[in-house]
């Protein structure tokens, strides 16, 4: 596909870190200018034929696509999140036998040389016969969005099916301005049902709440009314975990089942009602209402086809902490932004972002990485920032990790090649963990402190008395150390089988310790009074009065 330059568009006001990138340059930083050869990924072939499947949750969009993709016989399925690529690999497997579908993420190869792939997108094939690429509009991402740029402009495959809301109609037309159009629409319309209480609440329930401290002590609550008979979904739990608690909702084996907004990324959790316990959340920088996308996105989960005429949709009220503005899900069950063919969407999705690869950068030291970085923020900006629709990711959290890694190896006397450094740098490990990644790095460059660190992180004994908090956070550097293990097989200890050995045990700690949690609930409980609170406090207004009294 040849890059187009299409007509000036309207402009975006640059990001905090834009802003704070595009200030006077070091002299490190405007030698770096003058190696940064701006170059966009192509392909060698235009595909033979692009189709895209839009439309809302629950539209069936995305079984024509692995339907396709079945009777094709090879190609690939591209989705955002592990736990979507390990659902495709099994819709597939079922479909067409496990012998000729393979499964690709960061963490796991299973049968990868298969004619048919489920991935995660950063892991992707770049050829092949057919691409499934779902959730196109995860393109307009601030930090992931490169990798399903980089398919929409580089992708060699004969046939493309690029599937996601019709929000992003927009950038469809901007990438591909002959793909074909298929419109699909939810399978079950919803309905409005206003308030409802925690008693009135039924089998097949689920309600949303935006915090981990939330969605515990509502769980705990609704445990006075359905003993035993909750599930809780939220996003620090490890994969094997959320698959229990989703396999005890579907199942019957849980009533209600309480969740954050994961529940809008990947989890594919139909209920019969949906009710929103909050319509605020926490986004980083402050607290706001919910976009009218966002709650769309989450109350398209409601409605079992098959089992229910409608998805009912809805706002829990009467807890005394949580706020749920009735009206604002009410309006944002119906689309109202014009996104272009007299279609309507809930935002507009026309961007499509991209960041460097390290061939880019025009750098042979790992010591002029960050510079680089820099410069190449930079002079992509002027290139591209306002008049394509092609937007630059924030390079934020890969200098961040380049910088833990880097100190760390300062401090030891030790050093990485360029290559190793960039592979640690693109690594799937948030803020939270950059120590670990540092570790990781010190085990490459044969420090033996690495070892005894990694060792004890691989000790699943170390759970036996852990809490929930620990067993989480285990289930993290489960995963990250998963990655670790395919990238640098055996380096500092870290083998595939003990981290997967890790991950299960911390799933299954997380499991145990929640039953605990949610049937004897400290949270959203007053611990002087034990009557109900707002769970970020530890007492009820009463008390509290009565202790600063005191």
């Amino acid at each position: 596909m040849r890059h187009r330059r299409p007509p000036r568009g309207r402009q975006k006001r640059p990001s905090r870190s834009q802003r704070a990138e595009r200030r006077r340059p070091t002299a490190v930083v405007r030698q770096a200018e003058r190696r940064i050869e701006i170059t966009l990924p192509s392909r060698t072939h235009e595909p033979d034929r692009v189709v895209a499947h839009l439309g809302p949750t629950n539209s069936g969009k995305t079984h024509a696509a692995l339907e396709e993709l079945a009777e094709a016989g090879r190609g690939v399925y591209a989705g955002p999140l592990r736990m979507l690529a390990q659902e495709a690999h099994r819709r597939l497997a079922d479909r067409v036998g496990a012998e000729s579908v393979g499964l690709i993420t960061g963490e796991e190869r299973v049968n990868e040389h298969a004619p048919i792939l489920a991935t995660t997108v950063e892991m992707a094939p770049q050829r092949g016969e057919l691409l499934v690429l779902d959730e196109i509009q995860w393109a307009d991402d601030e930090e992931r969005g490169s990798a399903w740029t980089r398919l929409l402009l580089a992708g060699d495959f004969r046939e493309i099916r690029l599937l996601g809301a019709v929000d992003a109609l927009p950038l469809v037309e901007r990438a591909f301005p002959e793909a074909e159009l298929r419109l699909f629409e939810r399978k079950l319309p919803l309905e409005f049902v206003g308030e409802r209480t925690l008693r009135s609440l039924g089998t097949g329930t689920v309600v949303v709440a935006f915090s981990r401290k939330a969605v515990l002590a509502l769980a705990g609550e609704v445990n006075r009314l359905h003993p035993g008979r909750v599930a809780v979904l939220y996003g620090a739990m490890p994969l094997a975990s959320r698959r229990e608690e989703i396999d005890r909702f579907l199942s019957g084996a849980a009533d209600v089942c309480v969740a954050t907004d994961v529940l809008g990324h990947g989890v594919n959790l139909p209920c019969e009602t949906l009710l929103f316990a909050e319509t605020t959340k926490y986004d980083g920088e402050s607290r706001r209402n919910l976009l009218p996308w966002e709650i769309a996105q989450i109350a398209g989960r409601a409605g079992r086809f098959g089992l229910v005429e409608r998805g009912h949709v809805g706002v829990l009220a009467g807890l005394g902490w949580g706020t749920a503005d009735p009206g604002l899900v009410e309006s944002a069950l119906e689309p109202h932004v014009a996104v272009g063919d007299g279609l309507r969407g809930y935002r507009i999705v026309d961007e499509a972002r991209i960041r460097p690869r390290l061939s880019d950068l025009g750098v042979d030291d790992p010591r002029d990485l960050d510079a680089a970085l820099v410069a190449w923020h930079r002079v992509a900006l002027r290139e591209w920032a306002f008049e394509s629709w092609l937007a630059v990711e924030s390079l934020q959290p890969l200098r961040a990790r380049l910088d833990a890694v880097q100190k760390r190896l300062r401090e030891r006397g030790r050093r990485l090649g360029l290559e190793d450094t960039w592979t640690l740098v693109n690594a799937p490990v948030d803020e939270d963990n950059l120590e670990l990644l540092a570790t990781l790095a010190l085990a490459i460059a044969g420090d033996r402190v690495a070892r005894p660190h990694l060792t004890f992180l691989l000790d699943t004994a170390r759970l036996r008395d852990s809490s929930l908090e620990e067993a989480e956070q285990a289930g993290r550097e489960a995963s990250i150390l998963r990655w670790f293990a395919l990238q640098y097989p055996g380096v500092g200890g870290v083998t595939m089988e003990r981290a997967a050995a890790l991950e299960v045990a911390a799933a299954e700690r997380v499991v145990a310790r929640l039953r605990l949690e949610v049937e004897s609930p400290t949270l959203g409980r007053c611990r002087s009074c034990g009557r109900s609170t707002a769970p970020w406090f530890p007492l009820c207004d009463r008390c509290a009065g009565i202790a600063s009294r005191a």
